[in-house]
């Protein structure tokens, strides 16, 4: 029996030295703890289990690791904390670090017990009651009460959601009862849920909050990445690594097919240009609306969720000028290492001889032993980042204003690339008695020169000729003649002129009529509108030419071509919204009843492959292969909806949302929905 009991422990011990001797690869900066623990665990299979009482996984740390070991991945992010870890077969457990053994002259501890109430004396269940410079605590059970060891001039602090944190001195007393007072602060802080706002304290819907002084403390050019880490359940992906390359946002992961990206909503007023054409230096608060229960106002349109943006309005009191700027660069951070020339010719080699080929001819026998092109050293360069803007806002006891411009210009890190957006904004607002009145509007204009892929570019070849020219290789370079042309990869994005102009405006006028005891009607119309403009033009260029000195029209772009489309899309919505708010006794109403007119419009016309123009003068072109294509389209949506928030002394809440909508895109025996 005692062999079989020896044998589980050092099984057990064996278990727990692999899963502490497992490695860690992660880079990661000002990060949450929480999205730490997240990989660790995709990483180990390992889950990570602790009590926020004791561990705050709202704390912002970096992390640089490398085929690192677990347990010292463990011990950089707890050091100079009170917190240990112990790692198991399937967990990770944190914990309060042990207080250290007194010594016979240090002083001794003492047994403390206490309840925990609220103002009306109910008790205050899982409050967390830690013992101040020690690392120790404990929390309250359902009755409110807790027992802990703390010597006799211990302080604790005791807190919980909602209350202020008390801090008690112990003395010659065992026995304590803690009142705690409500946060005011924090109960009547109020977030923007869809057609209008509701205090925190009362939500029933996942709903996260992001506000400006959090997006303040990222540099960034662009939004979704100061919800980056800040969000849970959002991820935030970017499409590129180009510089204005589009972000993607998927919430709680894909919840329809095809389409993943969220509806986007700012100062009420539906985006179809996401976050990218927003300034991050206008935004006020972000509000991501997660789940069915919060986004159910507004319909099918939210499948993946809402993203609500509000902007920064004026307020009273004499006008804040502001003007600040800001200057980074970009570099990439892991380059992989290529083969070099000698390397590459005897893979190439190895894999001709593995595939029953000859040697391509310039592997045995190289025009240049010597040459070896670093592709990426010609291709990447340095990216700067120049940010500037400027804002002023202010107002008198009946109206206010805000008013801001922003500037962008990125480098991108490859060449041929870069990105430039320019920022207007303008938010007024005008009360009189029972009525009120606001504007917001923004204009976005972005200009974006988009990059092609780059592949294939092998360290044999070279890039320019010995008169300065563009070269390519032939056949020679390859294994197999029909596997290439081995074309330079640098002339075309050279030779090509190409751009990409957005502009989008969105704005919203609102008024509203206070009728009666909490009654308030409110009339919106709010419209989006975008022009978008892509060109290309490549002239027809060469990058080999014969003996004689005339081009090789193998190599290069034969054809003059131009390829241009154009776009433009509008949607309007009008809104009329019916609002009751109450609150008696113990009671607690708010209702909304709305409807809802959506029109929308696009258009786009493309004129492509046009070749042959005579040279590089795209003046006066022979439409021979040219292909000019247009279309338009439109569509209505017509929509009712209302919600009703009951809340009971301020404990028991209830939530419900209607919305019926008919859109002119079914069949019209089939349009609601």
């Amino acid at each position: 029996m005692k062999n079989k009991v020896l044998l589980v422990l050092l099984l057990s011990f064996a278990v727990s030295l692999a899963a502490s001797a497992q490695k860690i690869t992660m880079n990661l900066q000002q990060v949450k703890l929480e999205k730490v623990f997240s990989l660790i665990t995709k990483q180990t299979g390992l889950t990570v289990a602790y009590s926020r009482t004791i561990v705050n996984p709202e704390r912002i740390v970096s992390v640089q690791a490398k085929d690192k070991d677990l347990s010292k991945v463990l011990d950089d992010l707890f050091a100079g904390t009170n917190v240990a870890y112990e790692i198991g077969e399937k967990k990770i457990y944190l914990k309060a670090k042990e207080a250290p053994v007194t010594s016979q002259g240090s002083q001794k501890t003492k047994k403390i017990t206490g309840t925990v109430t609220d103002t009306k004396g109910e008790p205050v269940i899982g409050a967390s009651v830690l013992v101040k410079g020690a690392g120790t605590g404990t929390v309250t059970d359902v009755d409110g009460n807790f027992t802990l060891d703390a010597p006799a001039d211990a302080l604790l602090a005791v807190s919980y959601i909602g209350y202020k944190t008390q801090e008690v001195k112990v003395g010659n007393k065992n026995s304590y009862s803690i009142q705690l007072q409500d946060d005011t602060e924090v109960l009547d802080e109020v977030v923007v849920v869809g057609y209008g706002v509701q205090k925190k304290s009362s939500l029933t819907g996942a709903v996260a909050s992001i506000s400006s002084q959090e997006i303040s403390k990222q540099v960034s050019s662009n939004v979704a990445s100061s919800l980056q880490g800040r969000t849970p359940g959002v991820d935030i992906v970017q499409q590129a690594g180009v510089a204005g390359a589009d972000v993607n946002i998927v919430i709680r992961g894909a919840a329809s097919f095809g389409a993943t990206e969220p509806l986007y909503v700012i100062d009420g007023a539906f985006s179809n240009a996401g976050l990218s054409s927003l300034n991050p230096n206008d935004i006020e608060s972000i509000e991501v609306l997660k789940d069915g229960a919060a986004a159910a106002i507004y319909g099918s349109r939210a499948a993946n969720g809402v993203v609500l943006i509000t902007t920064k309005k004026g307020k009273s009191g004499k006008p804040v000028i502001q003007i600040d700027g800001s200057f980074a660069f970009q570099k990439t951070t892991n380059i992989p290492e290529f083969l070099n020339a000698s390397e590459w010719r005897e893979f190439a080699n190895m894999v001709a001889d593995n595939s029953g080929l000859p040697h391509a001819p310039e592997n045995d026998n190289p025009t240049n032993p010597n040459l070896n092109t670093d592709w990426s050293e010609e291709w990447i360069q340095f990216a700067p980042v120049w940010n500037l803007n400027a804002s002023i806002a202010g107002g008198g006891d009946n109206s206010t204003f805000s008013t801001s411009l922003g500037y962008l210009d990125q480098t991108g890190m490859t060449i041929y690339s870069d990105y430039k957006r320019y920022n207007f904004r303008l938010n007024t607002s005008y009360k009189k008695g029972r009525f009120s009145f606001s504007e917001t509007l923004g204009l976005t204009h972005k200009d974006k020169t988009p990059t092609t892929a780059f592949n294939i570019a092998l360290p044999t070849l070279p890039i320019y000729d010995e008169q300065g020219r563009f070269t390519s290789g032939g056949p020679d370079y390859y294994i197999n003649p029909e596997d290439g042309k081995a074309q330079n990869k640098i002339a075309p994005l050279h030779y090509t002129d190409q751009f990409n102009k957005v502009t989008d405006l969105i704005g919203s006028l609102n008024a509203q009529l206070d009728i009666w005891g909490g009654l308030k009607y409110k009339l919106s119309l709010s419209g989006n509108y975008s022009n978008k403009h892509n060109y290309t033009h490549t002239p027809e260029y060469y990058t080999k030419w014969n003996s004689d000195g005339t081009p090789d029209k193998d190599y290069g772009n034969t054809r003059n071509s131009v390829s241009e489309t154009r776009g433009e899309e509008f949607t309007y919505t009008i809104d009329n919204l019916l609002t009751y708010n109450k609150t008696f006794n113990r009671h607690s109403i708010d209702a909304l009843l709305g409807t809802s007119w959506m029109r929308e419009y696009y258009r786009y016309m493309t004129n492509s492959t046009i070749n042959d123009l005579g040279g590089t003068d795209i003046t006066g072109f022979q439409n021979e292969d040219g292909k000019i294509s247009a279309g338009d389209s439109n569509a209505a949506l017509l929509s009712f909806f209302a919600r009703v928030n009951y809340d009971y002394d301020n404990k028991y809440l209830l939530s419900l949302s209607i919305r019926r909508d008919e859109s002119s895109k079914f069949h019209k025996d089939n349009r609601v929905g």
